[in-house]
C-alpha cells in the first residue's frame, strides 16, 4: 500500500499544484474533472506519468516530489495536447514524449531562472513547450489530420449571470475545461483547500475583467474571455503564494491582475497570428516582473518557505515572528548579577537618531537609587568598578583606556564614548561597550574573546554623568557609526525568563546560564529512541519516538507519522515546529511546552505562542486564519509556562475564544521526557 501511495502521490499533487496547493483529495477531484473530456484527461495523465517515470529512471524521484514545477508543467502540456488531439496510439506516444520533453525543459529553465534571476520558473516551460508542440503538430500531417477533433457543447450547463458564468468558465479554463460546471468543481476544491486562494481568485478575475471592460468598452467581451484565467492565477500567486497573505499582498494581487490585462491583449496579437492560444503568458510575465523587483529590494514579506497553502504559510510566519523575534544579533548581558536599564532604545536623553539602538545599564538599590549616601564620590555608585564582560565571541578591534573618569554630575563632551572596547563578531557586526574606568581594560586589539571574558571595569569616562555600561551594535568599525537593532539573550527580569528581547527603561536584568544537567538531558542525539504509552479518551496504544536529522542539519522527533523539530539556543530548548499527520501524539509534546529554559529554577515564568493550527476546531481555525490575513494579531494562541519543580513544566494554553487548556511536561532523569499531560484527555508516559 505504501509503495502504491508513493506512485500516486506525485501524480495527484501535480493537479493540485496547478492551484498552488498540495492537497491529495483536491488533486484527485481535479484529475477526475479533466476526464469530463477523456482525450483531455488521458493527455494530461500520460504526460505527467511519463515525466514521473523518467524522473525515477534518472534517480530524480525526490526532487520530482519536492518541487511542484517539475510536476505541473508536464501535466499542463499534456492537457493542452489532449485538448487538441483525440486519443490514439499515435497521440498517446506524442503525449508521453511531450511529458519527458517538458520535464527536461523545466529542469533547464528552472536552473537558469534560479541562478540568474532568483525566480521560480512558474509555468514558463508549459508555455514554451505547448507553443512549440502546437506549431510542430502542423508539420506532423498524420497526427494533425487523423487526431484533431471538434469540441462540442459541455456535458453540463447552467443559466447563470454573465459575470459569474465568466468567472467559472475562466476557472475551468485553467485545466482546459472552459465550462461553468468544471469551474464550479474547481471553486469547491478551492473552498475546501484554501479560503485565501478562493478570495484571491475572485479578486483577480473581477478586477481584471472589469478593467478589460473599461478599456474595450464591452462588458460582454470582457466576461466572455476565458483567457481571464491569467488574472486569477496572477492574483493567487502574488497575493497568497509568493507574498505572505496580508492586506498589502492583496493590493499587490489587485495591481498585478490589472497589469495582466494589457499583457494578455498584447500577447494575443502576436500569438493568435500563429493560430496559438495565449496560454499562461500574461500570468508568467506579470508575476515574474513584480517578484523580481520585490526580491531585488529584499521586500520583507516575500515568502521564504511555502507550507502548502497560504493559510499554513501565514500561520507559520506569524508564529515564527512571535516566537523568534531574532535579528541575528543576539548578545548576552555584559555583566553578572542584577542591573537596571537606565536608557533603552529611543531613550530619553542620548539614544536618539542614528544612535537610538543602544542600552545603558546601572545598578540600583531597593529604593531605586544608583548610589549610597549623597552620591558625591564615584565610589558611592554601585556600578563603579564592577566587572564588564564580553557579550559575544569575537575579536577586539580597538581599545581606549586612558581617559579620566568624570566626577559625578560632570561629562566629557569632547570624548563622547570615553574608554571603550570595540569587538568584531563574525556574524557580521561590531559591538561597542563604553565608559570604562580609567586604565581598567584588560584586553588588547587583535585579541580573541569569548562570551563572559572580563573586558574591564565600569567607570564614568566620556559623556557620562554617572557610572554605567553603554552597549550598542554597529555595522561599521569606526566610532560614531549608526547603530542597528539587536536583542539581549537569556536573561531574567524578576521571575520572568526572556530567551530574547529588548528590556525597557527601568527593567531589572539578570543574565542566566544553562544548567548542565538540563542541557545534557534535552540535548537529544541522533538515533536516540523513547517508548511511551499513550492514554487518550479511554484508549491506550504504544508510541515510539526516534531522533532523526533533516538534510539541512536540524533535528526532529518522529513517530513515522509526523515530525517535531527541536533545538537548543539562547539557554533554551525549543520545539520549533510540527509537521505531518495532525493526529500524531507528537503534537502534545509541542503543545505542552513549546520552549523550556535550561535553568530549572522553581517559580520561573515565561511566555510563548503556538500556531493557530493548534485549535481543535478546523472550521474555527480556518476562519481565524482567513481574518488574520487582513490584520495580523487578531487571533493568537498564547502559552504561559512555569517550572513547578526543577524538572516539571506546567503550561496554560490560552485560546483566542477565551478557552484555556492545561498541560504539563516532566523531563526524564536520563534523556528526553518522562511524562506529558494535556488536560484531562491525554496522558503520555515513558515505558521503563
Amino acid at each position: 500500500m505504501e509503495r502504491l501511495k508513493n506512485y500516486f502521490l506525485p501524480i495527484l499533487r501535480s493537479y493540485s499544484a496547478v492551484l498552488f496547493n498540495s492537497s491529495f483529495l483536491g488533486g484527485g477531484a481535479l484529475l477526475l474533472l479533466t476526464f469530463l473530456n477523456p482525450n483531455l484527461g488521458l493527455g494530461g495523465l500520460v504526460a505527467v506519468i511519463s515525466a514521473y517515470l523518467f524522473a525515477r529512471l534518472i534517480s530524480f524521484k525526490r526532487e520530482f516530489l519536492r518541487l511542484d514545477y517539475y510536476i505541473y508543467n508536464p501535466l499542463l502540456v499534456g492537457l493542452s495536447l489532449g485538448y487538441l488531439f483525440k486519443v490514439s496510439f499515435l497521440s498517446l506516444l506524442f503525449f508521453a514524449v511531450a511529458g519527458v520533453m517538458t520535464f527536461l525543459l523545466t529542469y533547464a529553465l528552472s536552473s537558469l531562472f534560479s541562478y540568474y534571476l532568483k525566480l521560480p520558473v512558474l509555468s514558463v516551460p508549459f508555455v514554451i513547450g505547448s507553443s512549440l508542440l502546437y506549431l510542430a503538430s502542423v508539420k506532423f500531417s498524420n497526427l494533425f489530420a487523423v487526431n484533431l477533433y471538434p469540441h462540442g457543447a459541455p456535458p453540463f450547463s447552467f443559466n447563470l449571470p454573465l459575470p459569474l458564468e465568466g468567472y467559472l468558465k475562466s476557472l475551468g479554463a485553467i485545466f482546459f475545461v472552459p465550462d461553468s460546471f468544471a469551474g464550479f468543481v474547481i471553486f469547491l476544491v478551492l473552498l475546501m483547500v484554501s479560503r485565501i486562494l478562493l478570495f484571491l481568485s475572485l479578486l483577480g478575475y473581477f478586477s481584471g475583467a472589469l478593467f478589460q471592460a473599461l478599456l474595450t468598452g464591452s462588458t460582454y467581451h470582457a466576461f466572455s474571455d476565458t483567457s481571464a484565467f491569467n488574472y486569477i492565477l496572477t492574483s493567487m500567486a502574488v497575493g497568497g503564494v509568493f507574498l505572505i497573505p496580508s492586506l498589502r499582498s492583496y493590493k499587490f494581487a489587485l495591481l498585478s491582475s490589472l497589469i495582466a490585462v494589457p499583457l494578455s491583449a498584447g500577447a494575443k496579437v502576436f500569438w493568435e497570428s500563429y493560430g496559438l492560444p495565449v496560454f499562461a503568458i500574461p500570468f508568467n510575465i506579470s508575476t515574474h516582473m513584480l517578484l523580481y523587483v520585490l526580491i531585488a529590494i529584499s521586500y520583507y514579506s516575500v515568502v521564504k518557505i511555502y507550507k502548502g497553502t497560504p493559510e499554513r504559510t501565514l500561520d507559520y510566519y506569524l508564529t515564527y515572528q512571535r516566537r523568534f523575534p531574532f535579528t541575528g544579533r543576539e548578545l548576552l548581558p555584559p555583566f553578572s548579577g542584577r542591573w537596571t536599564v537606565w536608557q533603552s532604545f529611543d531613550g530619553r536623553w542620548t539614544h536618539k537618531g542614528p544612535w537610538r539602538y543602544a542600552l545603558d545599564f546601572v545598578i540600583t538599590d531597593e529604593e531605586g537609587k544608583t548610589y549610597k549616601g549623597e552620591g558625591l564620590y564615584l565610589t558611592d555608585y554601585y556600578a563603579f568598578g564592577k566587572p564588564v564582560l564580553s557579550p559575544v565571541d569575537g575579536e577586539v578591534v580597538s581599545v581606549v583606556s586612558n581617559l579620566p573618569d568624570n566626577p559625578p554630575g560632570k561629562a566629557d563632551k569632547e570624548n563622547n564614548w570615553g574608554n571603550y572596547v570595540l569587538i568584531y563578531d563574525r556574524r557580521g557586526f561590531y559591538v561597542l561597550l563604553c565608559h570604562f574606568k580609567q586604565n581598567s581594560i584588560r584586553v588588547k586589539p587583535g585579541e580573541h574573546v569569548v562570551k563572559g571574558t572580563l573586558l574591564g571595569q565600569c567607570g564614568n569616562s566620556g559623556y557620562s554623568p554617572q557610572p554605567h555600561i553603554h552597549l550598542h551594535v554597529q555595522l561599521l568599525p569606526h566610532l560614531g557609526a549608526p547603530t542597528v537593532p539587536f536583542n539581549l539573550a537569556s536573561y531574567l527580569s524578576g521571575e520572568f525568563f526572556y530567551d530574547c528581547g529588548v528590556p525597557e527603561e527601568g527593567q531589572e536584568v539578570e543574565p542566566v546560564y544553562p544548567d548542565k544537567s538540563l542541557f545534557n538531558r534535552l540535548n537529544l542525539l541522533i538515533d536516540q529512541e523513547m517508548e511511551f504509552t499513550v492514554s487518550e479518551l479511554g484508549k491506550e496504544f504504544p508510541l515510539k519516538l526516534k531522533v532523526k536529522m533533516a538534510p539541512e542539519g536540524t533535528f526532529y522527533l518522529t513517530d513515522g507519522l509526523a515530525k517535531l523539530y527541536f533545538g537548543i539556543e539562547n539557554s533554551t530548548f525549543y520545539f520549533y515546529h510540527f509537521e505531518g499527520d495532525s493526529s500524531s501524539p507528537l503534537r502534545y509534546f509541542f503543545f505542552s511546552a513549546p520552549k523550556i529554559p535550561l535553568i530549572g529554577r522553581q517559580g520561573i515564568i515565561w511566555k510563548d505562542y503556538l500556531p493557530l493550527l493548534t485549535l481543535s476546531s478546523k472550521l474555527r481555525r480556518e476562519l481565524y486564519l482567513f481574518l488574520s490575513s487582513f490584520k495580523y494579531g487578531l487571533f493568537e494562541v498564547k502559552v504561559e509556562s512555569s517550572f513547578i519543580s526543577s524538572e516539571k513544566v506546567s503550561s496554560d494554553i490560552l485560546l483566542p475564544g477565551g478557552e484555556k487548556e492545561r498541560a504539563c511536561l516532566l523531563i526524564a532523569p536520563d534523556f528526553g521526557f518522562e511524562e506529558i499531560c494535556f488536560g484531562n484527555k491525554v496522558t503520555i508516559r515513558r515505558k521503563r
